[in-house]
């Protein structure tokens, strides 16, 4: 994708600085956007956590900076996937570096080598704040839309092909030691800011996070359902019971972080405890039925894995959801109404007919509209 946003692509030196500049807001707008939206959720599960926020981001800096400079492989959640190349060939020049930027904002959307979004997305989520999040997500859209500067050299399509080249063959090592060295600096940042913060929120943490594991668990099979399918395939259950858990284990799954942002953080972790203890006892079965190697589709994964490593995994999510249980503090959004007032039963019953008349009318307009197709 770099070396479409070049010189020789944009007709010149002038004009590509313009769709330099139109690649990098859009990168920065869209990064803002989520960044805004990571705080704004955040605050809804309970942020800012405190000292817990802040040890829960240096936690994370500092094991994507140990990936960064070392062998130890940390997974960086990510769609491994580039902006679509038609849109060169469909939009012109300027709408194409916008919409390439755009596309490369939300990182994991995309490819990324390394686990730098992730600490901030954290830190983001963690103050709770949607403009300190629109900030802090913001810079790093910035930073991604700037680096297309590389292609400033780029005069012809050869030149273009050597950058490519010339990027894919370069070690990554200068890059995995810049990162590692980043993220270390946040997670030095986060802890020395732990003793003035406020000494609370480990409770709260507990149930964003497990909300959070639980939400990217009903995502990952909704949004892939034909892995889902085969994982449950095989599992080896009833006709019956696969097709009822195709659709009811994402929705049990997906209620978690529904409660949770709605305030009943309790419930959430109480509902995550639950779903924690059928999942391990279905590891169990399926570890007897069919063997050690258990198949995983719990977050969008297509291998196998060993039936000990995910009771161990269920164990870890299962302290959290007790931490999440004893420690969080309820504040429902949402309120049952009480038996209405004397002045009240006119409006209701006005209300409750428009409703009704509005869904048959939409009854009425489909059947309508389904003879007519």
């Amino acid at each position: 994708m770099v070396e479409t946003i070049s010189p020789v692509v944009h007709g010149g030196r002038g004009k590509w600085i313009g769709a330099l500049g139109l690649h990098v807001v859009g990168a920065t707008l869209t990064a803002g956007v989520f960044g805004a939206t990571l705080g704004a959720v955040g605050g809804l599960l309970g942020a800012p956590f405190g000292r817990a926020g802040l040890t829960l981001v240096a936690a994370v800096a500092s094991v994507y900076a140990l990936g960064a400079v070392s062998r130890f492989d940390v997974t960086v959640p990510q769609l491994r996937r580039q902006v679509p190349d038609w849109w060169r060939t469909f939009f012109s020049p300027p709408v194409t570096s916008f919409l390439y930027g755009a596309g490369l904002g939300i990182g994991f959307l995309t490819f990324m080598a390394t686990g730098g979004l992730v600490a901030v997305a954290v830190a983001a989520t963690a103050s709770g704040s949607p403009w300190l999040g629109l900030i802090l997500v913001a810079a790093f859209g910035f930073a991604r839309g700037l680096s297309a500067v590389v292609a400033s050299g780029v005069r012809t399509e050869d030149d273009g092909r050597r950058l490519v080249e010339r990027l894919a063959g370069r070690s990554d090592r200068v890059r995995r030691v810049a990162n590692g060295t980043a993220l270390a600096a946040v997670a030095a940042l986060a802890l020395a800011a732990v003793p003035d913060s406020v000494p609370a929120g480990w409770g709260d943490l507990a149930s964003g996070a497990l909300a959070v594991v639980f939400a990217w668990a009903a995502i990952s099979k909704l949004a892939g359902r034909r892995r889902w399918r085969r994982t449950l395939a095989a599992h080896r259950l009833p006709a019956l019971g696969e097709r009822l858990a195709a659709w009811s284990v994402p929705l049990f799954e997906a209620a978690i972080p529904l409660l949770a942002l709605l305030g009943f953080r309790t419930a959430s972790s109480a509902w995550g405890l639950l779903l924690l203890v059928v999942f391990s006892a279905e590891v169990v079965r399926v570890r007897i039925a069919v063997g050690p190697a258990v198949p995983c589709g719990c977050f969008g994964g297509r291998s196998a894995m060993d039936a000990g490593t995910m009771l161990a995994r269920n164990a870890g999510f299962a302290v959290v959801g007790v931490a999440g249980f004893v420690g969080a503090q309820d504040v429902a959004l949402v309120r049952w109404p009480g038996a209405p007032g004397p002045g009240e039963i006119l409006p209701m019953v006005l209300a409750s007919g428009g409703v009704l008349v509005a869904g048959f009318a939409a009854w009425q307009a489909a059947v309508w509209l389904g003879r007519r197709a």
